[in-house]
């Protein structure tokens, strides 16, 4: 992320400029592609020199966990849909998800947020379909419908 600045510049004819200085990121900061140089969304996102995590035009069946303030983005185009769960965690993480779109059969939502995180959506489409799995992350403790209530899937007899 960069910062913006307001400066003031006084010239010597007496005329004012004003412009915006803008602070350079940090060395360290990199774009990174999906796929190129990391094979995975989750691979690029606990990279900390990705700032910014590219997605090709593409369906990516995973999930992620989203710990750290980062930028994922489709192409401008559109067509880069994550099939999976988006987990965001962390109250010091913001993240901005751009031109792409979200997609499983998790109710409520595919993108959950937790623990003060932030999200910043642009042009982002969150969809649910009952065709599509909802999709256990690293986070789920129970997957057969304990959070739910529903115990339908459980069984009566203990190994």
């Amino acid at each position: 992320m960069s910062a913006r600045r307001r400066s003031v510049v006084r010239c010597a004819s007496g005329l004012l400029a004003v412009g915006a200085i803008m602070a350079a990121p940090p060395l360290h900061a990199q774009t990174c592609t999906i796929p190129g140089s990391h094979a995975t969304i989750q691979e690029a996102a606990d990279d900390p020199a990705c700032a910014e995590v590219v997605l090709a035009s593409q369906t990516y069946p995973e999930s992620i966990v989203l710990r750290r303030t980062v930028t994922v983005a489709g192409p401008a185009a559109g067509g880069a849909v994550i099939q999976g769960l988006v987990l965001i965690a962390g109250s010091e993480t913001v993240i901005t998800l751009r031109d792409l779109e979200a997609a499983n059969g998790c109710t409520p939502d595919s993108v959950r947020i937790t623990g003060g995180a932030e999200l910043l959506g642009e042009t982002l489409t969150v969809t649910r379909s009952e065709v599509l799995p909802c999709p256990a992350t690293a986070d789920t403790i129970f997957t057969d419908g304990f959070e739910s209530g529903n115990t339908s899937a459980w069984s009566a007899t203990s190994p």
